[in-house]
């Protein structure tokens, strides 16, 4: 109970004004949701989404955006019926449309939309970008655009996606209006979603884990501390200790925090399965 009465002390201050000089608002509440936490007022995935909510606002499009390397998109000369093929073989509703190059893109189209248009045999066999009543616009926005001011756009232009684009007006990567939700509430499924297991224990204690894991799921998992460097996932903080993009030939192996990563596959550049074994002393 003693615990409790800090606890409601502490909001009292916070939201009364009545902070010590130099004492920081926000540092002051993610510490009272912590600890609130600990005592059980809070659960885990309420205390998680007041912690994003306090990161949300310093956030930038590009630390949410998917990057141009992992973008699904459309080219504007294939077929209605080859793009809706195409289409079909992937978990996303919504695809970006480009002329050339990915670096030019006119707008975005809607599996909806697509198959409403095949129905229509005149259509089947017109390159996409000549589908322009179902071509929809795209909001195209900077690097640095804040996730806040970036969601008050999408909202006001009834955007599903934006495309983002670095300094030398070339495409980075996009970000979408679920990407901005989940980090507040945390992942939600997109209608054509799958489950997606990144971490997988193996028979013998080893695991296998997607390049793409962050960093942040393997310290949890295995109570490893990363250093603080420019990466944010497996496959960043395997290339930033090899100090170069392997090859599945090379048999990479690197060892951190009692462990090693050893490389097993590679995809477009991208370090794509990474087996983990807890290193044995010798």
């Amino acid at each position: 109970m003693e615990d409790e009465g800090n606890l409601l002390s502490r909001m009292r201050k916070i939201f009364s004004g009545e902070m010590e000089e130099g004492e920081d608002a926000a540092e002051a509440v993610m510490d009272m949701v912590d600890e609130g936490y600990r005592q059980g007022v809070f659960l885990s995935s309420e205390a998680q989404m007041i912690r994003n909510i306090f990161a949300y606002g310093e956030k930038d499009a590009k630390s949410i955006m998917t990057h141009r390397k992992h973008m699904v998109a459309l080219d504007g000369e294939e077929t209605l019926e080859n793009a809706l093929t195409f289409i079909l073989e992937q978990n996303k509703s919504r695809f970006p449309v480009y002329e050339e190059d990915i670096d030019s893109i006119i707008g975005t189209i809607h599996l909806r939309d697509a198959m409403k248009c095949y129905f229509n045999e005149q259509l089947r066999h017109i390159p996409i970008k000549q589908l322009k009543e179902y071509i929809r616009p795209v909001s195209f926005i900077p690097e640095t655009r804040s996730i806040d001011k970036l969601l008050k756009k999408m909202q006001e232009g009834k955007y599903h996606m934006a495309i983002v684009i670095d300094e030398y007006g070339q495409t980075a990567g996009l970000v979408t209006m679920e990407d901005i939700i989940e980090e507040i509430v945390g992942n939600i499924q997109d209608e054509y979603d799958e489950e997606e297991e990144l971490i997988r224990q193996e028979a013998d204690g080893s695991y296998l884990a997607d390049g793409m894991t962050e960093v942040e799921d393997l310290e949890e998992l295995f109570g490893i501390q990363f250093e603080e460097e420019d990466y944010e996932t497996l496959n960043g903080f395997l290339i930033f200790h090899l100090e170069r993009i392997p090859t599945e030939e090379e048999n990479c192996v690197v060892s951190y925090g009692g462990y090693d990563f050893q490389v097993l596959s590679m995809e477009n550049n991208i370090i794509k399965t990474v087996q983990i074994k807890k290193r044995v002393l010798e």
